[in-house]
């Protein structure tokens, strides 16, 4: 592709990603010549990858309008359509390096959004306040991924998922288009669904057994696949036992901590020469070092630490227990909690990993008000305790008291300060 078509494509995908539904004048076209028994539908999945479409959808929109059409009915075989692209080759994403210390001021995007162009209106939201990062759900705790792949298959060809972001190497290129970092986050062995259709991985209902190998080589196939696609960092969570009360592994005499410590020096061997920054969630309650919750969990900090880059606590208030640490209720004190939490996690881990909070952006067990002022409160205990960056977490990506939060924290200069 030249020079000039590649500036025409990025200013024809910027444009799209903004005002969808407008097929732009500068895009190039392909004819397709319609086989028997072909749909629009059919023939839009076969070219959404060369278009600026984000859906099938769109594109067979935007086709129905270049050739002048309204339905699969004004087509026939022989027939040639034209289709709109931007490109003369499938759309593909390269991941873009940064530095492990580099500030990512996010949010969470579940698999619904990500696969909608709601994301890229929330991207562009937070981007005008101040953000730069996403974390989209790439296997959640259904077990579902989001995209199309055919690794669940391989391990189990009659496994059930749906996915909801058609072209996954689009969404990444979109979002490097609009300045994002994008990380691809993993629910390693929470898995309802291969819970239930691969029962002999199953150690309990919606859990898979981490010292199982074949589940390993399952987990570390995805994040291959995922690296091979353009993220810019992989994020584990749920990379632990599931809170049973229990301490031992089943189907080996290892501890709970030398299983999930061991697994990720082979996730960390995988993936480190790929140059993706490896990240991992981590239970807010373990930074306490209370001993049952890391046997239990199998999360020894200190002994996954140096297989990171980021380890991103998850200091939801409402997560702590009513009168934990001697607070009646947790939930009603922000900074408090994420500035403890982080700076146990200093203490525990040193300067060799980078701490990235997870922070409260939904109203559970809040009694004193949940709006811009409680999430501003955590983003200013993140700052004040050296943390480099935040995420915010809201399951249903409801981000409005967010965008005003980051918006106020930006104007005060603390995003400035941390740059």
């Amino acid at each position: 592709m030249s020079m000039r078509n590649a500036k025409v494509m990025v200013f024809v995908a910027i444009f799209y990603i903004l005002a969808p539904a407008c097929w732009a004048a500068d895009s190039s076209v392909m004819l397709h010549r319609v086989k028997k028994g072909e749909t629009l539908k059919k023939i839009a999945s076969m070219y959404l990858s060369y278009s600026a479409a984000y859906t099938t959808d769109e594109l067979i929109r935007d086709i129905e309008e270049v050739n002048g059409i309204s339905s699969s009915t004004d087509i026939k075989p022989g027939q040639a359509i034209k289709i709109p692209v931007i490109s003369d080759r499938p759309i593909s994403a390269r991941s873009v390096e940064r530095p492990r210390d580099f500030i990512a001021r996010g949010v969470y995007i579940n698999r619904w959004t990500a696969g909608s162009r709601k994301v890229f209106t929330i991207v562009n939201r937070i981007t005008r306040v101040g953000g730069n990062t996403i974390v989209f759900d790439a296997k959640d705790v259904t077990g579902s991924l989001s995209y199309a792949s055919s690794i669940p298959r391989i391990f189990c060809p009659d496994a059930r998922y749906r996915p909801t972001i058609e072209d996954v190497p689009k969404l990444v290129d979109f979002l490097h288009l609009m300045g994002i970092h994008v990380v691809a986050r993993v629910c390693v062995f929470k898995d309802m669904l291969m819970s239930d259709v691969m029962p002999h991985w199953s150690i309990r209902r919606d859990w898979i057994n981490p010292a199982d190998p074949e589940v390993q080589d399952y987990i570390i196939d995805i994040l291959k696949e995922l690296a091979s696609l353009g993220v810019d960092e992989i994020q584990l969570d749920y990379l632990r036992y599931p809170s049973d009360g229990q301490n031992a592994s089943p189907g080996t005499s290892k501890t709970r901590s030398d299983v999930i410590t061991s697994f990720l020096k082979r996730v960390n061997h995988e993936l480190k020469p790929r140059g993706i920054l490896l990240s991992m969630d981590v239970f807010g309650i373990v930074l306490w070092k209370h001993s049952q919750d890391i046997t239990t969990l199998g999360q020894d900090i200190a002994r996954l630490a140096p297989y990171l880059d980021v380890i991103s606590p998850m200091l939801y208030p409402s997560h702590f227990a009513d009168n934990f640490s001697g607070i009646s209720n947790p939930a009603d004190r922000p900074y408090l909690f994420v500035s403890q939490g982080i700076l146990r996690l200093k203490s525990i881990v040193g300067p060799n990993v980078i701490i990235r909070p997870w922070l409260q952006a939904f109203p559970l067990k809040i009694t004193k008000g949940f709006g811009p002022g409680f999430i501003q409160r955590q983003i200013e205990a993140a700052s004040d305790s050296g943390a480099r960056g935040w995420l915010l977490w809201s399951p249903g990506n409801f981000y409005r008291p967010a965008f005003i939060a980051m918006d106020k924290i930006a104007s005060k200069g603390i995003t400035k300060k941390t740059q």
